[in-house]
């Protein structure tokens, strides 16, 4: 058997030749014996493992590089998967056709893939160099030369200060990278010091050739980035003036002045009012540098960075210019800048006189940090109004009386246009309170004895300001109940609906506990509200000033301070240790505080403030309120009609299928999992309620009989309910109670603060 200096042995024949190219680079081998055809995994050849060849003999094996029995237990496509040996070189290629050019020098990179055994050349792309760059060579395994070429390029062929031939030209080695010298260290193979590759002609010839070259101006720049990064965005902001009423037509134009601080420039823009008659888009100045005086075009040199003036030599050889270094004709102090600004000084913008008359509250601390300024008071009498914009214009136009035809909005709109357009809504406020509505429940006040035992529940929209309400039916009251004024808007008393001018209508401030509205002649006296609607007001107390704490603690101490102790003692009879939560609590019934504060101010106190006072200071800990079973019952009943939903009998057989042993009780998440099978009309928030209300074991688990039951408005019939948004109001399911909650009365006091108040001034 042959040795050759590369440590491999040479087989004769074609084996390496058809291993390699009739093979997958992987070791992904089928044994077809027998005519069947097997997936059999063998390692890769080469390092760390030996091939299946053609035939089964095992005299046909390459041997590894490593000593027997420490070779790698996994096979070499996985071992070294992902790990490339890259290699640094240049080859030299002949240039036969351009003059002072023998030869060009080429930089490559050479990848050797450890997993399979392949290579890939390829060269860094060069600006301008004239040459296709890029992969020269292809991820593949490249033979040897002839008379080698039997066998492929393997990576003993590869080492710094060796020459390597693929495919028709040679490559020189230069250097590596550290990985590929610590792999193959530990190979046993010596890798030399990298070395210095030699200089390219082409590219010195380039790079003289750029040299000689001009720019068609010079390289004369101005740096002004820095002032970019460091104001970009900013911006001074004045309001100013321009008083043209000297001239023929003339007004008062009313300006916005902005100063770019990033870039000195100025932009005016003018604020026109609503029908003006001017035509214009409102920019009184593009943006751009402003001229302190312009009388002439600006000369040559004045407003550019830097003049030229000659050229020496000529062509691309050794040509430069001269440039003007001392600056003759260039005047950089013509234009505006922030120093020039100041509240009650002008500025001419190209002949036109502006009076500057404030600023914003940047521009204030920009003018007091950097220039120390504190003045900044605003010149007033300069705002230009619309009666000098629009001359003899006529007076407002009077609109004819109300016919009674449609709303006030629409009749308004027919009036004022030719075009008859819809009227606008408040946007930002629908969708602010979109399905938001405050429900109070009230009585009627009437001559009629019968008429004051009916009850109501008025629901005010807080989306359009709109009113509806509804009668709670009463059994054998005479009376159907259910809608009782249909949604719309309900104007004050005592105006005229016909009038030219729109009446005012009710707003949320209207109604609170205690308080008496006419609705469309009813008299209507409220008696509580739900949750929500208490919550809601307190939240936005600045809007209702009834439920705001601040001023009804104020008021309570102005009525007390004269007699705050003796008033105190004489009602100390009506409060209770009440043990909370671990610790004793000195609380008052709700009855019991009503009666004081009725006392102390009489009629200057409503229902509204003293239940404000009961929910701030309660001192009952904050539990959920159980659901109404009579008022889900009736919302479910009212759910099912709207649907005609009537498939109660499916249901029981759906029941049935799931539990046919024992149908008497039902888990709750096999309940929901029958309302969905079922396809039964019902929101997942009421059936949530559904499930609290309903009969339940000691298990936790729900009557069937109960639930069915549930669902049958024919078998027991309820109440007849207002239609509701179950998604926002069933989450309110609970009864209008405020009353026979404690309160804190110690936290109350202290909120009031007259003791420490007395105090001082006794002292």
């Amino acid at each position: 058997m042959m040795l050759r200096c590369s440590g491999l042995p040479f087989l004769p024949g074609n084996t390496f030749q058809d291993i390699g190219r009739s093979k997958f680079h992987k070791s992904h081998h089928f044994d077809q014996r027998n005519q069947v055809c097997i997936l059999v995994d063998a390692k890769r050849p080469g390092i760390g493992g030996t091939p299946l060849l053609a035939t089964d003999s095992p005299e046909y094996t390459l041997p590894s590089l490593y000593p027997p029995k420490y070779s790698p237990s996994r096979p070499g496509w996985l071992e070294y998967d992902r790990q490339v040996l890259c290699f640094y070189g240049y080859f030299q290629e002949t240039l036969g056709n351009v003059d002072r050019i023998p030869y060009q020098v080429r930089k490559v990179r050479i990848l050797y893939y450890l997993e399979d055994e392949t290579m890939q050349v390829s060269e860094p792309r060069t600006l301008n160099s004239g040459i296709p760059q890029g992969c020269l060579v292809t991820r593949q395994r490249i033979p040897r030369p002839p008379p080698y070429d039997s066998e492929f390029t393997s990576l003993l062929d590869l080492n710094i200060n060796h020459t390597v031939q693929l495919f028709d030209r040679v490559y020189t080695i230069t250097g590596c990278d550290e990985f590929t010298r610590r792999f193959l260290n530990r190979l046993g193979v010596a890798v030399p010091g990298p070395t210095e590759q030699p200089s390219d002609p082409a590219t010195d010839l380039r790079r003289q050739q750029d040299s000689a070259k001009l720019a068609r101006r010079p390289a004369y720049k101005i740096d002004t980035l820095g002032k970019f990064l460091q104001y970009d965005r900013k911006v001074l902001r004045f309001k100013g003036v321009w008083d043209d009423r000297g001239s023929v037509f003339g007004d008062v134009h009313e300006l916005e002045v902005l100063y770019h601080l990033s870039d000195d420039t100025f932009e005016i823009k003018e604020k026109l009012p609503v029908n003006s008659g001017r035509d214009s888009n409102g920019m009184f100045l593009r943006r751009g540098r402003l001229p302190k005086t312009f009388d002439h075009l600006p000369s040559m040199g004045e407003s550019t960075p830097v003049m030229v003036l000659n050229v020496v030599g000529g062509g691309l050889k050794g040509g430069r210019y001269l440039t003007d270094c001392v600056g003759i004709g260039k005047s950089d102090g013509n234009y505006y800048r922030d120093a020039d600004l100041r509240i009650g000084g002008r500025i001419n913008v190209y002949g036109r006189m502006v009076l500057l008359t404030g600023c914003d509250r940047f521009t204030e601390s920009y003018y007091r940090e950097m220039y120390g300024l504190e003045d900044f008071t605003p010149l007033y009498g300069y705002s230009a109004s619309r009666d000098q914009f629009v001359h003899g214009r006529r007076t407002e136009r009077e609109l004819p009386p109300f016919n009674g035809w449609g709303t006030h909005e629409d009749s308004e709109g027919n009036c004022l246009t030719l075009e008859p357009k819809p009227p606008k809504i408040n946007f930002r406020k629908f969708v602010a309170y979109d399905r938001c509505s405050l429900r109070f429940g009230a009585r009627m006040i009437s001559n009629v004895r019968e008429n004051n035992d009916r009850f109501f529940v008025i629901n005010f929209y807080l989306s359009d300001d709109t009113i509806s309400v509804y009668e709670i039916p009463i059994r054998n009251s005479g009376f159907l109940g259910g809608e009782f004024i249909k949604r719309r808007k309900l104007f004050l008393p005592a105006q005229d609906p016909y009038a030219a001018e729109r009446p005012a209508c009710y707003g949320p401030q209207h109604f609170y506990l205690g308080a008496n509205v006419r609705l469309q002649d009813h008299q209507f006296h409220i008696t509580n509200a739900d949750i929500y609607a208490l919550r809601f007001m307190e939240q936005h107390c600045e809007e209702f000033p009834l439920s705001n704490l601040g001023k009804i603690v104020r008021k309570l101490r102005d009525a007390m301070q004269p007699q705050y102790k003796q008033y105190v003692a004489r009602h100390m009879a009506k409060v209770t240790q009440t043990k909370i939560d671990g610790r004793t609590v000195s609380t008052i019934p709700y009855e019991g505080l009503r009666e004081i504060l009725i006392e102390l101010l009489g009629d200057r106190i409503v229902d509204q403030e003293i239940v404000t006072l009961c929910r701030l200071f309660s001192a009952e800990s904050e539990q959920p309120d159980p659901c109404d079973r009579e008022l889900v019952r009736s919302a479910v009943h009212a759910e099912l009609n709207r649907a005609l939903w009537s498939d109660l009998e499916r249901t029981k057989e759906h029941i049935y299928h799931l539990e046919p042993i024992n149908a008497e009780w039902l888990a709750p998440q096999r309940t929901r999992t029958i309302v969905k099978a079922c396809k039964i009309p019902l929101d997942s928030v009421l059936v949530d309620k559904m499930l609290l209300v309903l009969n339940k074991n000691e298990q936790g688990h729900i009557s069937t009989t109960d639930f069915l039951t549930m669902l049958d408005p024919a078998a027991v019939p309820s109440k007849p309910i207002q239609p509701l948004n179950i998604k926002h109001d069933v989450c309110h399911f609970t009864p209008y109670r405020v009353t026979g909650k404690l309160v804190n009365w110690d936290e109350l006091l202290a909120h009031i603060d007259l003791e420490r108040t007395l105090t001082n001034q006794t002292s």
